[in-house]
């Protein structure tokens, strides 16, 4: 279920219509929006293949069947797979990428709105500040300092739950400038846990959606599940909400109102289209991950209502075509178009939510 302003979502029973999309993921967590038809899904569950399995050295996991997995690590430490469903990241400077436009890949994506959903523990203390669970959107594969890329390609959105305890969403036009914001504005990066870092040995829900909101602005939303320690539909309770319009939010360091040397023929051009990659990373730790999804979606029709929770995910692995799948029942939820100016959330070390400090 879902919390938003205080609003706990009540579940009930009611008939879907048989052409109806489940309204859950492939792993049981709560749906926002629908898929966008025809397009492409990746998720985690090749994971939970059997199969425990190291990837490094910029190479795909071979047990992926999209071929979208894509080690963009930046010390050659790879990630570790369990063959349960657990994804370990390793190194000092890991860095995910599920890119729809691999060149071995049989189909090809890219994404432009997006629903992710995933869950992330961190194994121990440390790391760098600005590290934790951290995921990226509409980001060009090669443009985050790999060898043969542009930098003026790495134009992402970043939605962080940070090891130091802070959130905020980050955008960044031209690696490596970069610059945040969270519900406090442009930037600050607001307190997470009630002035604690982020937990140790919790799992923790990210749920990070993107989408244009019009024809010059982009809307980010992040909510977190802080209290279910992974277990479907997930508890999803909204933390901040931003959007942008192009130079009202600069993606270079300290905020600067310039992007030089790149070929950008407006602001907004960079911003609005879509990206090759969707990006998870750390630095100097290794965290956990598991039932991980992406979604291109259609933001005009997003799911609404309360039904059962119902429709078990499939054990088919790969590319999910999104031509409307069906269900006997669903989790559906209140969707609010207009949040603007989000009040904070504060969580205390079990999840629970505790009021903000004046």
């Amino acid at each position: 279920m879902r919390k938003s302003l205080g609003v706990l979502l009540v579940v009930g029973t009611v008939a879907v219509c048989a052409d109806a999309e489940v309204a859950t993921d492939v792993f049981g967590f709560q749906k926002f929006f629908k898929t966008k038809e025809g397009s492409y899904s990746w998720d985690s569950r090749h994971w939970a293949n059997g199969k425990a399995r190291l990837f490094d050295d910029w190479k795909g996991d071979g047990q992926d069947p999209t071929q979208w997995t894509d080690d963009r690590s930046s010390d050659g430490g790879g990630f570790y797979v369990d063959g349960q469903g657990t994804m370990q990241m390793l190194g000092s400077g890991p860095r995910f990428h599920i890119n729809g436009q691999q060149s071995w890949a049989t189909n090809k994506q890219q994404f432009q709105n997006v629903e992710y959903t995933g869950y992330f523990k961190r194994d121990a203390l440390g790391g760098k500040d600005y590290g934790g669970m951290v995921v990226g959107v509409r980001s060009g594969a090669l443009g985050h300092g790999s060898s043969g890329g542009n930098n003026c390609d790495a134009h992402t959105y970043y939605a962080r739950f940070r090891n130091d305890g802070k959130w905020d969403f980050e955008k960044e036009w031209k690696h490596p400038g970069s610059y945040y914001r969270s519900g406090a504005g442009v930037g600050h990066q607001d307190p997470l846990w009630g002035g604690a870092v982020l937990p140790v040995d919790k799992w923790i829900g990210m749920k990070y959606v993107v989408y244009n909101k019009d024809a010059s602005t982009v809307r980010l939303e992040v909510y977190i599940d802080s209290t279910t320690n992974a277990t479907p539909p997930g508890n999803w309770e909204l933390v901040g909400v931003a959007e942008d319009a192009g130079q009202d939010w600069s993606g270079a360091s300290s905020g600067v109102a310039t992007i030089d040397g790149c070929s950008y023929t407006d602001a907004k051009a960079a911003i609005l289209q879509a990206g090759d990659a969707i990006i998870m990373r750390s630095d100097n730790d290794h965290p956990y991950y598991k039932y991980v999804s992406v979604r291109e979606i259609d933001p005009t029709a997003p799911l609404d209502g309360e039904t059962d929770v119902g429709g078990s995910s499939s054990s088919s692995q790969g590319l999910s075509s999104s031509s409307g799948e069906s269900a006997p029942a669903a989790i559906r939820r209140t969707y609010h178009p207009s949040l603007e100016n989000v009040p904070v959330r504060h969580f205390d070390l079990l999840g629970r939510r505790v009021p903000a400090k004046k």
